[in-house]
């Protein structure tokens, strides 16, 4: 992430975004050793979800002074209310001004699409099946704030359910054949809402249809821990 300060020599400066116009008009011995830092750097947000823009000031916002967000031309979202709005897949680069346009921080965020799975079960009658005990950066898998998605050639072939039977908490994941090759190795994703991380597991398996790995006995161990944005 770069950060850019703008020394204004003069006591006004007009900035133009989104079709609106700010006037600045603040001494500027009020921000000398004062930085900002624009939070939720490399964030990622799934379509239909919103992010808020934040960021901070050391030692602190001498005044009080609004901070203004602008973002490249994109249609993969909008900004609204200091928050970000996931419309499509893409990438998005976002800009913070602050201190009177003396501060400048950039961040990108990526936008992924929405992980949803049909009822596959007609079209594509081979699956596999997995009984899992998932970890999420070493830490128990929330399915209530993280999604985890089963990638096949960069296809999405199955997701996570939590099931329980016979007082026993497991994943579910039901992989399902995307075409009638059958072949490729699965790569597991997580999506989680509390950090706006995506991570992903090295430990890629092997695609193999009517195959069923762990028991409600002998979960088989995932554990997804590498930031992948």
């Amino acid at each position: 992430m770069k950060r850019l300060i703008w020394i204004m020599m003069a006591l006004s400066m007009m900035l133009t975004s989104c079709g609106e116009f700010f006037t600045f008009e603040e001494e500027p011995d009020e921000w000398e050793g004062v930085t900002m830092h624009a939070l939720n750097d490399s964030a990622c947000i799934m379509v239909g979800d919103s992010l808020a823009l934040q960021c901070e000031f050391l030692p602190m916002n001498p005044n009080g002074s609004p901070v203004y967000w602008m973002m490249n031309e994109s249609e993969s979202a909008k900004v609204k209310n200091d928050t970000l709005v996931a419309l499509a897949p893409g990438k998005v680069n976002l800009t913070v001004l602050g201190a009177a346009g003396r501060l400048c921080d950039t961040i990108q965020v990526k936008v992924i699409d929405r992980w949803v799975i049909e009822d596959f079960s007609k079209l594509n009658p081979s699956d596999m099946v997995i009984y899992a005990n998932i970890q999420v950066d070493n830490e128990p898998w929330d399915d209530e704030t993280m999604i985890v998605g089963a990638f096949v050639r960069e296809e999405l072939a199955g997701v996570a359910i939590k099931r329980q039977d016979h007082g026993v908490t497991y994943a579910e994941l039901r992989i399902w054949a995307i075409d009638d090759l059958h072949v490729g190795n699965v790569q597991l994703r997580c999506y989680d809402r509390r950090s706006r991380r995506l991570y992903v597991s090295l430990n890629d398996i092997e695609f193999d249809a009517y195959t069923t790995l762990g028991t409600l006995s002998d979960l088989y161990p995932i554990n997804i821990n590498t930031i992948y944005f």
